[in-house]
């Protein structure tokens, strides 16, 4: 007699945290202008970098973004919580720009995984 097996999500491993990025808060201009705030780090850990799937590029055309990827970092229990007004750095020769800058993305969705608790979901996106 045969069994069927049902399938079974790959799980998340601290191999697959293996990418840098880093956590930017943006903080008011010095001089009280308006325009391009400057950002101070909060926080950096690894991630596993992926394409945004179906659900999270609803997200980003609702916000009107070119360019869009997805993150899952630990969740660390209050230790800091990403916020939608941070950025994110992803230290990737992949994620640079045409300047060969890394690309400071705005964070557009956070979410828990709700599959393995372990985790935190942030949709990241820029404009430009």
């Amino acid at each position: 007699m045969m069994m069927m097996s049902q399938y079974q999500k790959p799980k998340t491993t601290s191999g697959d945290l293996r990418i840098p990025v880093s956590f930017y808060h943006q903080t008011e201009n010095p001089d009280g202008e308006p325009g391009q705030m400057p950002t101070e780090p909060v926080f950096d850990c690894f991630a596993q970098v992926y394409g945004s799937s179906n659900k999270d590029n609803a997200i980003l055309d609702v916000h009107g973004v070119k360019r869009g990827v997805t993150i899952k970092v630990r969740d660390t229990r209050g230790e800091y919580q990403p916020a939608y007004n941070d950025s994110v750095v992803i230290t990737d020769y992949r994620y640079k720009d045409s300047n060969g800058d890394y690309i400071l993305w705005n964070i557009l969705d956070v979410r828990p995984d709700f599959e393995d608790d372990r985790f935190v979901i942030v949709v990241l996106g820029v404009t430009a």
